[in-house]
């Protein structure tokens, strides 16, 4: 009987296929199928990026919702803009962001952006509206790019809401500020910060 089997073994080995070869070739295989996965991997590490608020805590002036008419300006703090800085190579791609100004307690009016300039460049905001709880959103796209190295500036206007009626008096209201960027890689970098306005 065994004479009968090894006959088989031998039989099969002649033919180029043995359990011996099977695992051997198995053995050299590994290594390029882990290499082969590993290398997306790194390929895929992304854009070196940092983000954070500038000035933040800064005495700045809030412009009405509705004109930047004389005497209409309120008094407040928070950051003046925000900055992104390539420490990597150069990307291109656009970068888009969502800004989210939330009261922190009940507020008879809301804070927001009135304009946002990527350098000198005024960019568009996308949706801009305040919700019924004086919540503010909206959406912005830059596209330029950024050259390795490069910190580039994001100066921001805010304003409050001006409400129909009676306007607030003799109050200051807290806001959360959340900047949420989409960089050309898929990642995000998320910068928080507060907002004050005296009515």
């Amino acid at each position: 009987m065994s004479e009968v089997l090894n006959a088989e073994v031998d039989s099969q080995e002649e033919n180029g296929f043995s359990r011996r070869r099977v695992v051997a070739g198995v053995a050299w295989s590994l290594p390029v199928i882990a290499t082969a996965i590993a290398a997306p991997a790194a390929a895929a590490s992304g854009v070196s990026a940092t983000a954070a608020l500038t000035g933040p805590g800064s005495s700045i002036s809030f412009i009405s919702s509705t004109g930047t008419g004389s005497g209409t300006n309120r008094a407040g703090t928070g950051p003046t803009g925000f900055q992104i800085t390539n420490s990597g190579t150069a990307f291109t791609g656009a970068i888009s962001g969502t800004i989210n100004i939330k009261p922190t307690a009940t507020v008879a009016a809301g804070a927001g952006v009135q304009s946002l300039q990527a350098g000198s460049t005024t960019l568009a905001l996308g949706t801009p509206s305040y919700s019924g709880t004086h919540e503010y959103n909206a959406t912005f796209t830059y596209s330029g790019g950024l050259t390795a190295g490069q910190t580039l500036n994001f100066p921001i206007s805010f304003q409050y809401e001006r409400i129909s009626g009676s306007q607030p008096s003799k109050v200051t209201y807290n806001y959360t500020l959340t900047i949420t960027l989409r960089l050309p890689d898929g990642t995000s970098r998320i910068v928080t910060g507060a907002l004050t306005v005296t009515y």
